[in-house]
């Protein structure tokens, strides 16, 4: 039902972009295919964001955010060096279970990981913050808030990550988007009229794996938010991370498989520790 949905929402905008560029465009003395197909795309795109912001406010619900703070110890990412933790991300996800069901092997297909990380991090430092654990850019951490959890087509145009997205391919596309539909819909459903952090992504590069950066990404996000007061929410694909993650506090709320590609996902929550 969930992948009918996402679907629907596609094809209803995308089928009134044509038929409406393709019979007003006329009228007005323009019958280049060309301007039909401008026409189209941006009335595609507005329905698309008209849509998107319709369900965003009635099934989120209303939310008085709690400012998050800088997180402390850490490399903030600037816009520079995005493409450095683009480099890191890639590599830190080459053997992740979930990217190699939808995008293949990264040795095969290297360029579509570095798409994706790309798109995460253009998608964070736009809409929240991306982290380093140390200026040698170890491992990355990528964090939102609240609605920016959400990707809404208008917010990752504005960020510039629709672009890298969009060059993953139709195919892979398509997967990936009927794949993690549920994921939005299970956090508006366990977080609704809550402020949170988000873990948007999180990962180490390989030849750094086991040292500790992972663990120093999560302790300092972890300190930021409990003096904030603010719990942390997260998805993980696989249960030896769900055990790392029990260890810093955190509970799993929901186990799911994602549809399309029937990939367990682990949905987890840290509630805010109060000091006694």
């Amino acid at each position: 039902m969930k992948n009918k949905s996402l679907l629907l929402k596609i094809i209803i905008p995308v089928a009134i972009g044509l038929l409406v560029g393709r019979f007003v465009t006329p009228l007005f003395g323009l019958a280049s295919p060309w301007a039909s197909i401008a026409v189209s795309t941006g009335i595609t795109i507005t329905l698309f964001i008209i849509i998107e912001s319709i369900m965003s406010k009635l099934t989120t619900g209303r939310t008085s955010t709690v400012p998050m703070d800088e997180i402390k110890n850490l490399h903030k990412v600037s816009k520079s060096e995005i493409r450095q933790a683009t480099v890191v991300l890639a590599d830190a996800f080459k053997e992740d279970p979930l990217f190699k069901i939808i995008f293949g092997d990264a040795v095969k297909n290297p360029h579509k990981y570095t798409l994706v990380a790309k798109f995460m991090i253009r998608y964070c430092y736009k809409y929240g913050d991306v982290y380093a654990s140390s200026e040698k850019f170890e491992g990355i951490m990528a964090i939102t808030q609240d609605e920016y959890s959400y990707m809404s087509l208008w917010r990752m145009i504005r960020s510039g990550s629709v672009f890298p997205f969009l060059s993953i391919g139709f195919k892979s596309f398509l997967k990936l988007a009927s794949a993690l539909s549920p994921m939005d819909e299970t956090r508006k459903k366990h977080m609704k009229n809550m402020s949170f952090a988000y873990l948007q992504i999180i990962g180490v590069a390989s030849e750094n794996q086991g040292k500790g950066h992972g663990g120093k990404l999560l302790k300092e996000l972890i300190a930021m938010t409990d003096e904030a007061k603010l719990p942390i929410y997260l998805e993980t694909e696989t249960e030896s991370n769900v055990r790392l993650y029990e260890r810093f506090g955190f509970k799993t709320l929901e186990k799911m498989n994602l549809p399309v590609i029937n990939q367990p996902m682990w949905t987890m929550l840290r509630e805010v520790k109060i000091d006694e």
